[in-house]
């Protein structure tokens, strides 16, 4: 079933800072997820992200809105081959931007929104137990795509991490980090560092950037 909620959200828009719709779709045919990727829980993952995507002194930067969701059984027929990708094998061998871009299916790819896709991560370590995700500024027209195991914000602030590659960020060194240090959303394994919680919000120069991007992006979005 496709769901659309115009004009209304479990957070309205607020006039005082810029606002995305974001569209989601359930790629994974794994049952197991369709129990988990609901349309509360959509509605929720937009909460998650009005309550997390803030500046390192808690206050937001911009806003998302609950625009309209498409389930696997929607869209499992679809002719794009985005649909694909849902289960794939061979997640960090796909160019994901090249199938997003030339899916013209609206109850798959909503252009005039951020598209938040729910999909099954596979590894050959963990096989479909791996709980990745990512997202890609591509080029002002922004989709991020999780693991259904890591939706409600489970492990490491997934929500607002991967909106911050979408907004144009790369990953955060925060060296002498153990992974229960407090630490930067956009931290990430490397050396002298860990990941850490994910738990303090974007710094100036983090926050400079996604201000940059977002008329860049809403001029995108508002393309016919």
């Amino acid at each position: 079933m496709f769901l659309m909620l115009s004009g209304s959200s479990s957070v309205m828009a607020d006039t005082s800072y810029e606002t995305f719709d974001i569209h989601f779709a359930v790629l994974t045919s794994n049952p197991s997820a369709h129990l988990v990727a609901t349309l509360s829980q959509f509605q929720e993952e937009v909460n998650i992200l009005n309550t997390y995507f803030v500046k390192e002194d808690r206050s937001p930067i911009i806003k998302f809105k609950f625009k309209s969701a498409s389930f696997y059984n929607d869209i499992k027929n679809s002719t794009c081959s985005f649909i694909g990708l849902g289960d794939t094998m061979n997640q960090n061998d796909t160019d994901w931007a090249t199938h997003f871009n030339s899916c013209n299916d609206p109850f798959v790819k909503n252009k005039n929104a951020l598209n938040f896709y729910v999909f099954d991560s596979y590894n050959e370590s963990y096989g479909y137990n791996h709980k990745d995700g990512f997202g890609k500024r591509n080029s002002n027209r922004p989709f991020i795509v999780l693991d259904w195991q890591r939706l409600n914000h489970n492990i490491q602030a997934p929500e607002e991490h991967e909106m911050g590659h979408a907004f144009g960020l790369s990953h955060f060194c925060a060296l002498g980090a153990s992974p229960t240090s407090s630490t930067n959303i956009m931290s990430s394994s490397c050396q002298g560092g860990s990941t850490g919680k994910r738990d303090i919000g974007f710094n100036n120069e983090q926050v400079n950037t996604i201000m940059y991007y977002v008329p860049l992006i809403k001029a995108k979005l508002a393309l016919p």
